[in-house]
């Protein structure tokens, strides 16, 4: 994973918007399939009123992967940004060391990223 400009070959598509204003968004161009295991890069836009989120922090790119037959995903990095659409200053780099994968709450934002990647054609 590239961590110099991540965001310079990507094209947004809109998925959601969470109750507390934060839009998320796919990058189609980054969708790869193996089998049930869809990979692909998560665009997040924080709401300025979140209070969770740090002033410092207005966007993440992350780069996931969701097990669509067992309605799971991971997130094996993340680059997060001073300012929306992954621009500006990076302000926070992490990526995981181990495998880790979260189970997909029915209605819930992951839910609607997971069939979304999952039925991409």
């Amino acid at each position: 994973m590239g961590l110099s400009s991540p965001a310079k070959a990507q094209l947004w598509d809109y998925v959601a918007t969470s109750e507390f204003g934060n839009v998320y968004y796919i990058d189609p161009l980054s969708i790869k399939r193996k089998d049930q295991v869809v990979s692909y890069t998560q665009l997040i836009n924080y709401s300025k009123s979140n209070e969770s989120n740090s002033k410092d922090l207005q966007s993440i790119v992350q780069h996931k992967t969701n097990d669509c037959d067992v309605n799971r995903f991971r997130i094996s990095g993340l680059i997060g940004y001073d300012k929306k659409n992954a621009k500006g200053s990076i302000v926070v780099v992490e990526l995981e060391k181990e495998e880790k994968w979260f189970n997909i709450n029915p209605q819930k934002i992951a839910d609607i990223i997971h069939q979304e990647v999952c039925n991409y054609k």
